[in-house]
């Protein structure tokens, strides 16, 4: 009798655009989908801008607080569609402090 394959557990952590972000909430259901646990992981207001899935599948949704403490960054902008391309930059040194929670 052949092993039972183990199930995964994925972490994913797209970039903070809606067009990283959507393609990662599809391939989440898909591994979703096969069984295994995804845990999702993105600011808070991304999150919620994030349309609803089955609650059947096991995708889990990992809020961190984004730093509003760096220059420059507009309050509340929590992705690339909330910044001017200029400042894309200071979205992205914020994005590079989420790692903090890792450790």
């Amino acid at each position: 009798m052949a092993e039972p394959k183990p199930k995964l557990h994925v972490a994913v952590f797209p970039w903070l655009a809606l067009g990283h972000m959507i393609p990662y909430l599809q391939l989440s259901k898909l591994i979703a989908r096969k069984g295994h646990t995804v845990s999702f992981i993105s600011t808070a207001r991304n999150i919620s801008r994030l349309p609803n899935i089955s609650s059947d599948l096991s995708v889990n949704f990992v809020s961190l607080p984004l730093s509003h403490t760096v220059d420059h960054l507009p309050e509340n902008a929590e992705a690339t569609t909330d910044v001017p391309e200029t400042h894309i930059a200071y979205l992205k040194k914020a994005f590079d402090g989420l790692s903090e929670a890792f450790f």
